[in-house]
């Protein structure tokens, strides 16, 4: 009898052990709260384009589509297409530091997509700090709150 008893007292030790490790986790994980998202590079925002089926191409990097010199280091062109989009779209994403900066000069994205966008009844611009999306195409309705869904998730928001 004192055998079986040398072999379960650790057995049930074990279980008891498992079972208080396991409930640790999850009052630690409510100590901390949940993480904060954090905003993503480029491929991130296309991996987000690309979960919502839309593809992009041509990808220039430093193309802001106007004179400011200060956007080049945050600007990226590229077409994006599918998505329900009749065709391809020029869109460009300005990236900026933090959010102070993105603060500083935002309402330069604003003068210089006005210098290539072609048509402002379907101009698109998302605003999920730190991006700014500018489309150039994209009508109303499904595909622009795809394209707003898929910036906002890739800004953490």
């Amino acid at each position: 009898m004192q055998i079986k008893q040398r072999v379960t007292t650790p057995l049930i030790l074990a279980a008891l052990l498992l079972l208080l490790a396991s409930g640790c986790g999850s009052v630690l994980d409510d100590a901390r709260g949940e993480p904060s998202a954090t905003p993503t590079n480029f491929n991130g925002l296309v991996e987000q384009l690309a979960a919502r089926e839309f593809s992009v191409a041509n990808v220039v990097s430093g193309d802001p589509g106007c004179s400011d010199q200060v956007l080049v280091p945050m600007a990226i062109a590229f077409e994006v297409s599918g998505g329900g989009l009749d065709g391809s779209v020029q869109a460009r994403v300005y990236r900026f530091k933090n959010d102070e900066s993105y603060q500083k000069l935002r309402a330069s994205v604003d003068t210089c997509a006005a210098a290539w966008i072609s048509d402002p009844a379907t101009l698109l611009m998302v605003d999920a700090s730190p991006y700014v999306l500018v489309t150039d195409g994209v009508p109303a309705g499904a595909a622009a709150d795809a394209i707003r869904a898929a910036v906002r998730e890739a800004a953490g928001e």
